[in-house]
């Protein structure tokens, strides 16, 4: 037979908190959350700021190119 551990006792409850904030946490970072909102930091409290990355916005500036394109090649038929 294995040996168990013994079961927690039933106001052992600090525990499961404890364990549950390290999961959550775990879960927020792994979902690219940062930091839990519970605690936010001094710097940004109440502000967000999203900064996009070159390659974002080089896909951003070809994606509106090509709109501009469509649009103009749009307008060059209808004159």
């Amino acid at each position: 037979m294995t040996d168990r551990p013994p079961a927690p006792a039933p106001g052992d409850g600090q525990d499961d908190a404890h364990a549950e904030q390290v999961l959550s946490q775990a879960l927020n970072l792994m979902a690219g959350g940062g930091k839990s909102p519970a605690a936010p930091s001094a710097a940004g409290a109440g502000r967000s700021t999203r900064r996009l990355s070159t390659g974002q916005l080089i896909l951003l500036a070809a994606i509106i190119g090509l709109l501009v394109g469509i649009v103009a090649g749009f307008l060059s038929l209808m004159l």
